[in-house]
């Protein structure tokens, strides 16, 4: 009897010890230090995370910077055949009809190239002051120096609500400067500057 109290003692004392042992190794500093293990790869996780996203901002910061220096600087050269094109497109867009287009003179000025165009479409009013809207908000250096609309022939026509619309658009353009520069041209008379811009004589 004293034996077997002896022996389940011992295996209490036994059972006992282990269980301890077994609290000390989850809760002792192994299972602390792999806490921390687990946090620090978290936290490296979200690093590289916050680092992807800061490199992906940069790159975006410097192309908007980029788009705007760009958007600031005359070009080389004016892109007529792009800018026409948009033209064209409005234009259907507002169901106008285009009449003519034809290049006029060039002017020269010290570091600007500007090239002028003679432009006629039809359409009622309402179409034609959206067009014009349209292009004023195009991302080309670019601009309508002159503009008349009247009835022109549509009437005649049978055509009441139609208007005709002479405009005149200027594409500007850098030039380097001229090492030799020239005395400024006299210009031509009235009626032939008139002419020139597009505009019944």
């Amino acid at each position: 009897m004293m034996i077997d109290c002896l022996g389940g003692s011992t295996l209490a004392a036994c059972a006992l010890g282990f269980a301890w042992l077994t609290f000390l190794r989850e809760t002792g500093p192994t299972a602390t230090i792999a806490e921390l293990q687990q946090t620090a790869a978290a936290a490296a996780r979200d690093l590289s995370g916050l680092s992807g996203m800061r490199d992906q901002q940069r790159s975006v910061v410097a192309a908007r910077r980029q788009e705007l220096a760009d958007r600031g600087r005359l070009p080389d050269q004016a892109p007529i055949e792009a800018y026409f094109q948009t033209l064209a497109a409005l234009a259907a867009e507002h169901h106008l009809q285009i009449r003519r287009h034809h290049p006029l003179a060039p002017r020269v000025y010290p570091g600007l190239l500007e090239q002028r165009f003679a432009y006629e479409v039809t359409g009622r009013v309402p179409d034609l002051t959206g067009f014009l809207a349209a292009v004023e908000h195009t991302v080309y250096w670019a601009d309508v120096s002159y503009l008349k609309i009247d009835r022109g022939d549509e009437v005649k026509r049978g055509l009441a609500d139609q208007r005709v619309a002479q405009l005149t658009f200027s594409l500007f353009a850098a030039l380097p400067p001229d090492p030799t520069p020239k005395e400024p041209s006299t210009g031509s008379s009235g009626k032939d500057a008139a002419a020139t811009d597009g505009r019944p004589g």
